[in-house]
């Protein structure tokens, strides 16, 4: 299964570069004026080169050319505010898993908001860049163009799909329970009430018509309720990446190209394309000390640091060959007592991360212990995102 290598890049005959300039902590306004459905930034033209500048909140350009990790912070922080539930263009269920929210249909520009995220979603999933999020397996269906049955209910609202079994298996005459053929949805607090079929407010339900009524609650809930806002999301990423291309997974698989394996991370294969800068070089101590000290962790221990690094805890699908931008550690000199090798003081400072370019920045430890207790720590405080 082919995941790198989508299309054409410009230099090919492929889109024109495009080029945006956004504000920190405004990244989804920005990305909405810029390259949403209003803006004359047609869809498919972000399957080309994507330059971004930062402005800082002093209204000051940020300094770096960028070469990838720009572009992937960009779309980092756009998917994150996006998809976080209190945003209200989605939610989540109780396993954390992301689904459309069917009410964004009332907030203003939510339509077109969410296509502004598939559209994100697009670009990430066409450049191979890793965002830590994991749609419903209902929803995944909406982008691979399949229909979603009862059997998919419990990952929607396991307490309704035990009430339409209980109701299926039910010995008594189901027309004392006093249903009929609608159903209620909320909107910001405000009940409507939906006939599932016409005249279905008139129309009980009894024993000879209850399994058509079981099947079409939930219908509605799995399709019929989020149909538009699935169809914005499912058309904004449509026109960076052609949904027909995902078919061949299943939406399992859908969430491991956009966030990653969920094997345990391979150090060795980290640290076979993994980059040095600053000095560093593959038989420096704090580097072999390194490998030793991560090899010992636990796998949510090299989740979580996966994550300080690169803001994603699971690995590229393909391995770290495909990590984008490259892993990096950077050489960080720090002072330290020749007798730090045998129990003296060592560097004090913590490690930190530049997430937007995946990049670890290594002070120089002298004792494999020193890293072990501050990478720990660091990882825990959240001391690591740092823009180089």
């Amino acid at each position: 299964k082919t995941v790198h290598g989508w299309g054409r890049s410009s230099a090919e005959g492929g889109p024109r570069a495009v080029s945006i300039t956004v504000r920190r902590g405004s990244e989804v306004e920005d990305a909405f004026s810029q390259l949403g459905a209003g803006s004359r930034v047609p869809g498919s033209q972000l399957k080309g080169p994507m330059m971004v500048s930062f402005v800082n909140q002093q209204g000051l350009a940020e300094a770096g050319v960028d070469q990838g990790g720009l572009l992937k912070e960009f779309l980092t922080e756009v998917v994150r505010s996006g998809v976080d539930p209190q945003f209200g263009l989605f939610e989540s269920t109780s396993e954390g898993l992301l689904y459309s929210r069917p009410a964004a249909v009332k907030l203003e520009q939510g339509l077109e908001l969410l296509e502004l995220i598939g559209r994100m979603i697009g670009k990430a999933l066409y450049d191979g860049v890793l965002i830590d999020v994991a749609f419903a397996p209902f929803f995944t269906n909406k982008i691979l163009g399949q229909y979603s049955y009862l059997e998919d209910l419990p990952n929607l609202d396991p307490t309704l799909y035990k009430s339409l079994i209980d109701l299926k298996r039910y010995e008594g005459d189901a027309k004392d329970l006093c249903l009929d053929f609608t159903v209620c949805d909320e909107f910001f607090g405000q009940v409507v009430t939906r006939e599932l079929r016409p005249g279905g407010a008139q129309i009980d339900v009894d024993d000879s018509n209850k399994m058509m009524y079981i099947h079409m609650v939930a219908d509605w809930r799995l399709n019929g309720c989020m149909k538009r806002v699935a169809n914005a999301f499912v058309g904004g990423l449509s026109e960076v990446l052609n949904p027909a291309w995902l078919c061949m997974f299943n939406p399992r698989e859908v969430n491991m190209l956009l966030s990653g394996g969920d094997a345990d991370i391979d150090i060795d294969d980290l640290a076979a394309h993994v980059r040095y800068s600053g000095g560093f070089h593959e038989n420096s101590r704090a580097i072999k000390n390194l490998w030793s000290v991560l090899k010992e962790f636990t796998k949510e221990e090299k989740m979580s640091f996966l994550k300080f690094v690169t803001s994603c805890s699971r690995p590229p699908l393909l391995g770290f060959k495909h990590l984008n931008p490259a892993f990096t550690i950077h050489k960080v000199v720090c002072e330290a007592s020749v007798f730090a090798l045998f129990g003296g003081h060592d560097v004090d400072r913590l490690p930190t991360a530049s997430t937007c370019y995946n990049m670890l920045k290594l002070p120089t430890y002298k004792r494999s212990s020193t890293l072990r207790e501050k990478l720990k720590y660091a990882i825990v405080s959240g001391s690591g995102f740092e823009l180089s």
